[in-house]
């Protein structure tokens, strides 16, 4: 994901003279990915001889490594007073963090999604600290927390991005399997699921519930959401969460939260059938 950052921070939008890209200072670790942002941004990109380099030559450290490995990484580094520390480690604690930084205490955690790389993407921030905030503001919508809770929380929903492709997938595929072409068929996929997201983009408190009610009833959108509901997609979406978030606070998964185990148990409110909206549907006609 750093490398999607340092893209995304390379390359400013067209028709803005006035920003300013930043220099960046990488790290060796990973040889292919540093030499193509080298080869890229050649007038940005420095490659590093080593991490403590990096962290000897730049005001900002960015962390961008598995979370299993952020202990090796940068346990044996030397920050410095007054020198800010960007974690892009999801799960990785911001009290361990700072712990490992120190005598650096200017800490943060983000957590950028893919389209950063092309100033679309959105980024989730704790605590808003005001350097974080001018690294990902250009890069598309940046939310500040303040709250840890609510940051863990937050973050489960950045886990849905494979359910997201897997419903494009799904759809796509079955467009092919009526004989549609494939070329066609992702690219009205890929279309209308843009579309969708363009109406919900800037989204406040009300907005979902209204975009669902104004599906026009007894159509085709309402028949397809009420479909999904009785089959029980949206409790098992939310008892996904669930268990993403367990998984997220504790740093374990719960084979019992899942979805599967979850879902008889789960269901304390019964909507009314899809056969009985379908039959009332009848009775109005």
């Amino acid at each position: 994901m750093g490398a999607a950052v340092i893209r995304g921070l390379c390359s400013p939008s067209p028709g803005d003279l006035m920003q300013r890209i930043p220099k960046f200072v990488i790290s060796p670790r990973n040889a292919k990915k540093a030499a193509e942002l080298a080869a890229d941004f050649p007038e940005h990109i420095t490659i590093a001889k080593s991490n403590q380099e990096v962290v000897d030559l730049v005001e900002c450290v960015m962390v961008a490594v598995l979370k299993g490995q952020v202990e090796e990484v940068i346990s044996g580094l030397k920050f410095r007073a007054g020198q800010q520390v960007l974690s892009l480690v999801a799960g990785f604690s911001l009290s361990r963090l700072q712990e490992l930084a120190v005598p650096a205490t200017e800490c943060a955690t983000a957590i950028p999604l893919p389209a950063v790389a092309r100033r679309k993407g959105a980024t989730l921030v704790y605590p808003p600290k005001a350097f974080a905030k001018a690294i990902f503001e250009p890069l598309g919508t940046c939310v500040c927390v303040e709250n840890d809770a609510h940051f863990k929380r937050m973050l489960c929903v950045s886990c849905i991005m494979g359910d997201f492709y897997k419903r494009q997938l799904t759809i796509s595929s079955w467009l092919a399997s009526g004989g549609v072409p494939e070329a066609d068929a992702a690219a009205w996929t890929g279309a209308t699921f843009a579309t969708f997201a363009a109406d919900s983009c800037q989204a406040g408190p009300s907005t979902f519930k209204h975009l669902v009610e104004e599906q026009t009833p007894g159509g085709l959108n309402e028949f397809a959401w009420r479909a999904q509901e009785e089959d029980g997609s949206y409790n098992s979406l939310l008892l996904s969460l669930n268990a993403v978030h367990h998984r997220v606070v504790t740093g374990a998964a719960d084979p019992a939260l899942a979805p599967a185990v979850k879902r008889s148990s789960s269901r304390s409110v019964k909507s009314p059938s899809l056969l009985e909206w379908m039959g009332s549907l009848c009775g109005n006609a």
